[in-house]
């Protein structure tokens, strides 16, 4: 069957609404769908050319906020959320768990959220406007609460304070969309996903050339964390200036020991270089015009791996200084002959504003970022496993340029949370088998100069492997 849907919703955001069902419907479910606006209070879903009677109703919450509301604290999911009992309904569907969050939704008569009769299934989850809350990031261009990097932490986050940071709750919601679809119009096709572990190491410092204070510091987490005193005698060591003077046998140099271990795990990774300094040591403190920086750019292209941009410490508000750094990386590349069709990455300490960063990017040119995780803690902040394109809140502007979430960097189990390699592998093999569950993507982050010791690569390539 390949019918087109008919979504018949209440008049007013418009572009919102589009983008939304452009994503839901034809980006991640994968079928045709037509949309039209009138007189009605909820979305009703049916086959467009008539041949079933069968519909989907399903609630309108967020989109029938007041204008002047909008973007306001207002419009904000009232605390605690509702939860939906999956093992209550005929429901089959995958999940991470029976109790559902419901972002936005008004309950039915009988206080449920779902209710099934003969041809019809009616939904009290507002799953469009849910979706559009996550996706978007709207809670973080509402919320002016920030850390000491100016950053929108996970604990003014709606899923770390409603305990679903760790589960991709767009996902789930898209199941719940698609056992409805699939109830009233078996015949529908399926959108096709696959499992995908997707790897990125930001190169931060590709060489060491760090202070005595910084090397010491690291010399002692060495010891106590890692257990490996090879490792902490190297940064002593290096902390009073004994350090290699050659890249070849540099202690951060083990570019080659992770192209070996994602080759060997099936995949090829993103490497993405800072080229600009623009808040002094922060920012690292290589060139991307120097000859062994080149010779790696080479090396890594050579193998299959990406290059990608790491935009500097103060660029996630400038847009003119993402296009000029942007600029270098790709004239460097131009100059080793190497041919990228696109380019992606990350802003340097995941430093992100809604939407000024995204729309930077898009007007410089680049294709996607893999920005969006939270530093102090790992987990689902879209809500999804799936690469996605965004939407500008203040242009209300579908944008070219895609999100490929980020879902665990080491520094955030590692460093903010304080776990074990043990504990850090743990989480990352829970998080990896969450996405494998909605056939999605596992997007890791690790560091280059954090993948020193046996023990950490031993974590990685568990990760890696399991």
């Amino acid at each position: 069957m390949s019918a087109t849907l008919l979504i018949r919703h209440p008049p007013g955001y418009e572009p919102e609404r589009r983008y939304i069902c452009d994503v839901i419907f034809r980006e991640f479910l994968g079928l045709d769908y037509d949309s039209s606006s009138e007189d009605r209070s909820d979305v009703e879903i049916t086959v467009a050319d008539g041949s079933s009677p069968s519909r989907i109703v399903l609630a309108d919450t967020l989109f029938q906020t007041p204008a002047d509301e909008w973007l306001s604290a207002a419009s904000l999911p009232s605390r605690p959320l509702p939860r939906l009992a999956l093992a209550a309904t005929a429901v089959e569907a995958v999940t991470v768990s029976d109790s559902l969050p419901v972002i936005y939704g008004s309950p039915l008569p009988d206080g449920s959220f779902l209710c099934e009769r003969e041809g019809e299934i009616e939904l009290g989850l507002d799953v469009l406007g849910s979706a559009f809350f996550m996706l978007s990031r709207y809670e973080e261009l509402v919320s002016a609460v920030r850390d000491e990097y100016d950053r929108f932490p996970a604990a003014a986050s709606l899923a770390q304070s409603e305990g679903f940071l760790d589960r991709p709750i767009v996902n789930e919601y898209l199941e719940i969309l698609r056992w409805a679809l699939s109830r009233l119009w078996p015949r529908l096709p399926r959108a096709k996903h696959e499992f995908r572990l997707r790897l990125s190491h930001d190169v931060d410092f590709p060489l060491f050339r760090i202070g005595r204070e910084e090397s010491f510091r690291l010399a002692l987490r060495a010891l106590r964390r890692e257990h490996a005193p090879w490792l902490a005698t190297r940064r002593l060591l290096g902390s009073l200036g004994l350090r290699s003077r050659s890249p070849e046998r540099d202690l951060y140099n083990s570019f080659a020991y992770i192209m070996d271990a994602d080759e060997r795990a099936g995949t090829r990774s993103a490497f993405n270089f800072i080229t600009a300094q623009t808040a002094g040591a922060i920012d690292g403190s290589y060139s991307v015009d120097d000859p062994w920086i080149r010779g790696l750019l080479r090396s890594l292209h050579e193998r299959g791996h990406e290059i990608g941009l790491h935009p500097s410490y103060r660029t996630f508000r400038d847009g003119e200084q993402t296009l000029r750094e942007f600029q270098a990386l790709r004239r460097a590349c131009e100059e080793e002959d190497i041919d990228q069709p696109a380019f992606g990455g990350r802003q340097h300490y995941l430093r992100w504003e809604n939407p000024i960063t995204w729309q930077n990017w898009e007007d410089a040119g680049l294709a996607y970022d893999s920005t969006l995780s939270f530093a102090d803690r790992a987990g689902f902040r879209c809500g999804v496993c799936f690469e996605y394109p965004v939407f500008n809140l203040r242009t209300r502007r579908s944008l070219k340029l895609r999100e490929s979430p980020l879902i665990a960097m080491d520094a955030s189990l590692l460093e903010y949370h304080r776990l074990s390699l043990e504990q850090a592998t743990a989480q990352l093999l829970e998080l990896k088998r969450r996405c494998r569950l909605f056939e999605g993507e596992f997007t890791l982050l690790w560091h280059n100069d954090r993948l020193l010791s046996r023990r950490a690569r031993k974590a990685y390539e568990l990760t890696l492997l399991g």
